[in-house]
């Protein structure tokens, strides 16, 4: 009997596993089946997601463009009523006595660097030019004459010399007593707020 018992195992067995094994197979075939209606499932959902995500890009690029559109507007308003209101404010200053006062120390400090280099103003190229101009009228009048032309040229140009030295004497002088002036000035604001 024991061989009967062995030989009923054996085929019992041999059944078991081959049941094990159809049944395996056919797990594995039914994960295959998954995987392949998954893997259709998921391409239709990464096609939707693309869409979806271009979709959510042009939305948010339209709105991104119409913001910055407004902002640049706001700013542009803010800098047209700044740059009103600041030329305004020079207007105003501009029409002040502070302001003539500034532009006169300004056109007195910008004489005085010209003069400590040498550079001739205005007013003395102007001068100096009048006087060559009579210079050469009496020349051309007195030219029958050789001597004294020469002679009178030379005595307008040491005149010229000695005019525009002593101009440049008195405009240092000018600038000397501004200065002396503008230092007392301070003094007594000095004095007063301290």
């Amino acid at each position: 009997m024991t061989k009967q018992k062995k030989a009923a195992k054996k085929k019992d067995s041999n059944v078991s596993s081959h049941e094990v094994a159809e049944q395996l197979e056919h797990a594995f075939l039914a994960g295959l089946g998954a995987l392949a209606n998954t893997q259709k499932a998921g391409s239709k959902a990464f096609d939707t997601l693309v869409e979806q995500g271009k979709t959510f890009r042009k939305a948010t690029t339209n709105k991104t463009e119409s913001l910055i559109d407004e902002v640049q507007g706001a700013i542009r308003g803010m800098a047209d009523a700044t740059q009103t209101k600041a030329s305004g404010l020079l207007d105003q200053m501009r029409d002040t006595p502070q302001m003539e006062k500034f532009q006169s120390v300004f056109d007195s400090r910008v004489e005085s660097a010209l003069d400590r280099l040498g550079v001739a103003s205005k007013s003395d190229v102007d001068a100096l030019n009048a006087k060559l101009n009579r210079v050469l009228k009496s020349g051309a009048k007195t030219k029958s004459a050789a001597k004294k032309p020469a002679t009178k040229a030379k005595a307008a140009a040491k005149k010229v010399t000695k005019k525009k030295v002593a101009k440049k004497k008195v405009a240092k002088k000018k600038v000397a007593k501004k200065k002396v002036a503008k230092k007392a000035t301070k003094k007594k604001v000095a004095k007063k707020t301290g």
